[in-house]
């Protein structure tokens, strides 16, 4: 059975994070998510807004050490927004992003994916 995808709040901005396959940590700006999520927004938001504030301590935007993709619209396309050099593990994410990324774990590695299409087998 496939997954149903919804956007919290269509038209309006909002990350969300997930876990790959290999256990890596990804990030979602955007677009669709998993429905099961929205039963979460207040957790995810409050994990986006520590994030806002402590970008500085765990992860600078120009090096990002963890898999991001954008959406720009309401289809479930994600485009990658750079490749970590060194991809932050679940494991080593700090515990408000863990906690969150763990509700979503994607059925492949990301690796050097590019785009990202959530609808064709990744949830």
């Amino acid at each position: 059975m496939a997954t149903i995808l919804r956007h919290p709040r269509p038209g309006f901005t909002w990350d969300w994070w997930a876990v790959d396959a290999g256990g890596f940590l990804v990030q979602f700006c955007d677009g669709p998510a998993p429905e099961h999520l929205l039963a979460h927004v207040d957790r995810i938001d409050a994990a986006s807004t520590w994030a806002e504030e402590h970008r500085p301590t765990w992860f600078n935007r120009d090096s990002l050490p963890l898999h991001a993709f954008r959406c720009s619209g309401e289809l479930p396309t994600y485009s990658r927004r750079g490749v970590p050099d060194s991809p932050l593990r679940l494991s080593d994410a700090p515990t408000v992003i863990a906690e969150v990324a763990a509700l979503v774990e994607l059925n492949r590695t990301v690796g050097n994916t590019w785009t990202i299409h959530l609808d064709e087998g990744w949830v």
